[in-house]
């Protein structure tokens, strides 16, 4: 009797594409956790279209974190 062939995990990605996507989303995440955060951009000044810079910093991480996401989801991964 042959023996089954062992199954790939699906929580690691399989492409080139998938492994950018998940460095990508994993540096963005990390990002927007202690200690990183309070390092980068614990302060309210400047002010950034009317929000202090501290929530337009972690605006546009969370935005570039759904731009990852959507980006895996049309290239099917």
């Amino acid at each position: 009797m042959k023996a089954p062939a062992p199954f790939k995990s699906h929580l690691l990605p399989r492409t080139r594409a998938g492994r950018i996507a998940v460095v990508a989303f994993l540096a963005l995440l990390a990002l927007t956790q202690p200690p990183l955060v309070y390092l980068l951009a614990n302060r309210i000044q400047p002010w950034i279209l009317g929000v202090p810079f501290l929530y337009a910093y972690l605006l546009i991480v969370y935005l570039a974190m759904i731009a990852v996401l959507i980006w895996t989801l049309r290239k099917g991964l």
